[in-house]
């Protein structure tokens, strides 16, 4: 991973800003690793009950809507 970061270009003000924003980063990713929580969440998609067997395509589910 990089550990440089190109600000060539920019303002004094805007430098400053992203070093904080680093700072808040890596406090906040310290944190997460010490208490234990996972960094990574898993992606949950809503789901419904349903009497359908078999495969359907899209066209014959929004059909019935």
């Amino acid at each position: 991973m990089t550990e440089i970061i190109d600000v060539r270009g920019l303002d004094e003000k805007d430098v400053q800003l992203l070093q904080s924003l680093v700072e808040r980063l890596r406090k906040t990713g310290k944190k997460k690793k010490t208490q234990g929580e996972e960094v990574e969440h898993e992606l949950v998609f809503a789901t419904h009950r349903s009497n359908v067997i078999g495969k359907l395509t899209r066209r014959e589910i929004y059909e019935d809507l």
